[in-house]
């Protein structure tokens, strides 16, 4: 990492005010913008041949190439010399695969599939081609096909989240001015502004450093943060372990800091890491463990590791393959028997080559029914399903303002019971502005263009005075605060916390330059706010003495005051009375929804030191005998959806609890506004409340808590864990650093796209990027439609499977082989695996969706209404296909079914093939309607045309079936 000194020397920046214009365009030139390199992606032709390596598939190809070299090796009269050919390319092909079985076994589809490619012009060539060989190859790539763009399709999701996700903004000195840039658009040379919460966005070097402590876990794999320091210009020490170096991608948990960027893009170490993740580098000796190498690919991308739900349905899937493989078996068997005692001439002893060669091309037949059979059995468009849905469910979520961070998010938030959800900018709008002010025996409302009291007609408050209570809380607000106003667009924005934000713009209407303020009082000492300590404390020179400024809850400052500060700027003693003004003051304030901020300071001692480490052991003497100066109350207007979408949440069976840092009052009078308290039963307590309860006496009590006021994280996680140990799905909000361990204890941890600090970011499941409620509830639905999506697949797919089976298996017992050509089952298979998947897993929620009670964590994905339609349906085609084999058989010779004989089954004619495939063909695309209901009662039909995709696919199935019966042939045993 380049030295701050080597930086500065370079460009036209400073610590202080960072680059210049000029210094901006330098830097972009010389060392470019802060961009990765994205992570390699697999070569498309290697992912799609890695879809040939599936066992099925595998098998599938054997059967094909050995079906093609029986037929094209047949030594006709005039064709024994093909025999002697045969034989070399069936011991090349051998001796071929043979080879990489030993080393490269992944690479056996790939040859059979090769091979059989290589035949099929050899055929063409001698006028003799295998069409049972062809139609398997055209269905296997047809099959793979799908696959591979189905993933691929996936995958660019993946990629467009990927992309979202790293969309973070950073705030810098430019200028001398505050700004904030998207992470790519950070410099060399430029100053970044740290706080608790934020991701260090570049390598770089500290030159102002506040009790910063910074998360290194991402490099070091030690989750103790370190605290960081800033060093001298000219030190060259770097790595994580120097206290004066920050790196891309770890985290600020506690303090503040300014550094300034030493390395961008590739050049930082977690870019280094990268590159050697990429293929460009795979020559290169790793430097970093494999530990380090997978903490950064985590990182970087997205998860895609299984979500419960897919190994669930991947378990059900081998069953299902179980029952298949056991099934396929019986039915070459029966084949067999069927082969011995029904056509003597097709299945015998052979004593003769060509005998030998008839026979063995019997057995390849049945053999390769076998084989299909499997391949309608194994439900391969199960998996494809869960991708499909999830990946719907994504891209859904996301257009409705819910970045999805990890799968399993999609599937789980569905199942939610309970929503723990904070108040600010979640219930409210987060458009924070100061409305009321009060000290001493003052009281000033804004009335929309100026400041009144109120009753009083109109009086305006009177401008701030050298010791006036007003001048101390302006002050107070400018300098005792973290936060920064950045002007975009004509218009002035806050960045950092929303409190402190509205008091600046307060501070920028009133005509207070807060950081004019900031460069004449800069801080000995501060003790930035936090969710336990509910205040923050800075220290500042004023005129000739030391003086503390504490700004907070007023329940806590009131009782570290003595004294007050009059009107006139006479300090007085702190009498009961007075704190009782005081108090009744927050109590109208809280009455109307707002958030009150006591303010208060006192001039220390000549004895007290004015170093930083002098104060900070005194730091709790200093923030006590406080002069009280008054109060700020805020308002933030609820959101106008807010009310609607609670009442949404319990008619789906969600249960709502408020969790604020606001007083009792407040959040009483909030939640009475969104009708949280309409039960007479509804319960609010106080944290202090909360902590006196035991688990116990907790667990009994929260089916009725409502609110829990003055919440600390702490209460937050415990209240998550309790929630789970009642078997509640939980999910819950959070925007701060310390909320991350109840983010990651909840079922589904959501944070906070715009006031959410990135470390909470980090541990959710799910950011919502406008920080709405009511986009808590569109995410459940999509998570309710993709779990309903799924189970609507499985009822296809089960029937399907159950109808199949029980017709092959059924048919030679009834002395008749099963009309269906391996081209046609495999047509069948395509059908209910890869359309299906994608029509069915396409169903937009359906009405009604959040007015039932959410899944249990134990349910069965496969409920008693699926079963039901399952064996009633999968019964009824059994029914009717083996009622329509059997007439078909007595009626072999009326006028009505033609006189042209299929070749693949003698006993039929070609046009009795055709109608029976086309019946079971026409039978799925009933089913697949049928199965958009997953209970009896309601009907598939209903609400069909909601869904173009789902039209779509149908009307490509019956085209597809259309085309394949007029022009199949003799390659599908079919005629017009």
């Amino acid at each position: 990492m380049r030295t701050l000194r080597d930086v500065l020397k370079v460009l036209p920046a400073s610590v202080e005010a960072g680059l210049s214009p000029e210094g901006v365009l330098q830097s972009r030139t010389s060392f470019g913008p802060n961009r990765l390199t994205p992570l390699p992606r697999e070569p498309l032709w290697k992912k799609f041949l890695g879809k040939f390596d599936e066992p099925i598939i595998t098998i599938l190809l054997a059967a094909a190439l050995l079906s093609m070299v029986v037929d094209l090796f047949k030594p006709p009269e005039d064709r024994t010399r093909f025999l002697a050919g045969g034989i070399v390319l069936a011991l090349a092909v051998a001796g071929i695969a043979g080879a990489y079985l030993r080393k490269h076994k992944e690479w056996v589809p790939s040859i059979l599939f090769g091979t059989a490619v290589l035949l099929w012009p050899i055929g063409l060539a001698i006028h003799h081609v295998s069409v049972d060989g062809l139609a398997v190859m055209v269905a296997v790539i047809l099959a793979t096909g799908v696959a591979f763009l189905s993933e691929y399709k996936s995958d660019r999701e993946f990629e467009i989240l990927n992309a979202r996700k790293d969309s973070l903004q950073v705030k810098a000195i430019r200028g001398g001015e505050f700004h904030t840039l998207p992470l790519e658009e950070v410099l060399v040379g430029d100053v970044v502004v740290l706080e608790t919460g934020d991701e260090v966005p570049a390598d770089g070097r500290l030159v102002k450093a506040t009790d910063l402590y910074v998360d290194q876990s991402l490099m070091t794999g030690e989750a103790e943060p370190v605290r960081k320091q800033a060093r001298p210009a000219d030190d060259s020490a770097e790595g994580p372990e120097q206290p004066g170096c920050l790196y891309r991608g770890t985290q600020v948990v506690e303090g503040l800091g300014q550094m300034v960027v030493c390395e961008v893009g590739d050049a930082t170490y977690l870019g280094q890491i990268a590159r050697r993740l990429s293929a460009e580098d795979e020559e290169e000796p790793a430097a970093t463990g494999d530990n380090e190498e997978k903490r950064v690919q985590r990182k970087l991308t997205i998860s895609k590791e299984l979500t419960p739900l897919q190994e669930k349905l991947e378990k059900l899937a081998d069953l299902i393959s179980k029952v298949g493989y056991v099934a396929a078996v019986a039915i070459f068997l029966a084949l067999l028997v069927h082969g011995m005692l029904s056509d003597p001439r097709e299945v015998y002893w052979p004593h003769t080559t060509p005998e030998v060669l008839a026979v063995a091309g019997a057995l390849l037949r049945y053999f390769m029914y076998m084989v299909i059979i499997i391949v309608v059995a194994v439900p391969e468009g199960l998996p494809m399903s869960v991708t499909v849905s999830l990946a719907l469910a994504m891209r859904k979520m996301t257009r409705a303002n819910s970045l999805v961070r990890q799968l399993v998010a999609c599937e789980t938030i569905g199942s939610t019971t309970v929503i723990c959800s904070d108040k600010t900018g979640t219930l409210t709008q987060n458009q924070m502005q100061v409305a009321r002010l009060a000290w001493d025996t003052e009281v000033f409302e804004w009335g929309g263009s100026n400041w009144v009291h109120p009753g009083a007609g109109g009086t305006p408050t009177p401008r701030p005075g050298d010791g006036k209570p007003l001048d101390w809380i302006m002050l107070n607000a400018a300098v005792n605060s973290t936060a920064n106003l950045e002007e975009k667009e004509g218009r002035l924005t806050a960045v950092g916390n929303s409190t402190e934000g509205a008091l600046l713009q307060w501070l920028h209407e009133e005509g207070t330059e807060y950081r004019k303020l900031r460069l004449q009082f800069e801080p000995l000492y501060q003790v930035h706010f936090s969710s336990e300590r509910k205040r923050m404390t800075t220290v500042i020179r004023y005129g000739d003495q030391v003086t503390v400024l504490v700004k907070g809850a007023p329940d806590w400052l009131l009782t570290q005051c003595t004294h007050y500060l009059a009107s006139d700027g006479s300090v007085r003693e702190w009498t009961p009375e007075v704190r009782a003004a005081a108090q009744e003051r927050l109590q109208e304030g809280a009455a109307r929804a707002m958030r009150t901020l006591a303010f208060a300071f006192a001039r220390l001692t000549p004895e007290t030191p004015a170093d930083w480490d002098g104060l900070h052991a005194r730091r709790e003497e200093i923030e006590r005998n406080l002069v009280f100066a008054g109060l700020v109350s805020i308002r933030d207007p609820l959101r106008p959806d807010v009310r609607e979408a609670i009442h949404e949440c319990r008619r789906a069976g969600m249960e709502v609890k408020m969790i604020t840092g606001d007083s009792l009052e407040t959040a009483r009078a909030i939640a009475t506004e969104i009708d949280l308290l309409d039960q007479p039963d509804a319960l609010l307590l106080t944290s202090q409340e909360f902590n006196a309860l035991s688990d116990e006496d907790l667990k009994a009590r929260l089916p009725r808590l409502r609110v829990l006021a003055r919440a600390r994280p702490l209460d937050k996680f415990r209240m998550v864990r309790l929630l789970q140990e009642l078997s509640e799905v939980v999910a819950v909000t959070g925007d701060g650093t310390n909320d991350a361990p109840a983010l990651k204890k909840a079922d589904v941890g959501l944070a906070m796209g715009r006031s959410g600090t990135e470390v909470a970011k980090e541990a959710s499941k799910i950011v919502l990027l406008d920080d709405a409620f009511s986009t808590i509830v569109k995410a459940v639905h999509w998570g309710r439609s993709l779990y309903e999506n799924i189970q609507r697949f499985i009822q296809f797919q089960l029937t399907i499977n159950v109808s199949a089976l029980v017709i092959a298996f059924l048919g030679p017992f009834f002395g008749v082989k099963p009309p269906f050509t391996i081209l046609q089952l495999l047509w069948i298979n395509v059908i209910m695996d890869t359309f299906a998947s994608i029509a069915l897993c396409s169903e937009p929620p359906r009405p009604g969706l959040m007015q039932l009670p959410p899944k249990r964590r134990d349910e069965n994905i496969i409920t008693r209404g699926m079963l039901w339609n399952i064996f009633t349906t999968g019964a009824f085609f059994v029914v009717v296909m083996m009622a329509l084999l059997m007439v078909m058989k007595a009626t072999a010779h009326h006028p009505f079914w033609g006189g042209v004989a299929s070749t693949e089954f003698p006993e039929f004619t070609a046009r009795q093939v055709s109608i029976f495939f086309t019946v079971y063909v026409l039978f799925q695309v009933w089913n697949e309607i049928n199965c958009r209901s997953l209970v009896p009662e309601v009907s598939g039909f209903q609400g069909l045309f909601r869904n173009p995709i789902f039209l779509a696919i149908i009307a490509v199935i019956v085209v597809g079936q259309v085309l394949i019966v007029t022009f199949g042939g003799t390659v599908f045993q079919v005629e017009p």
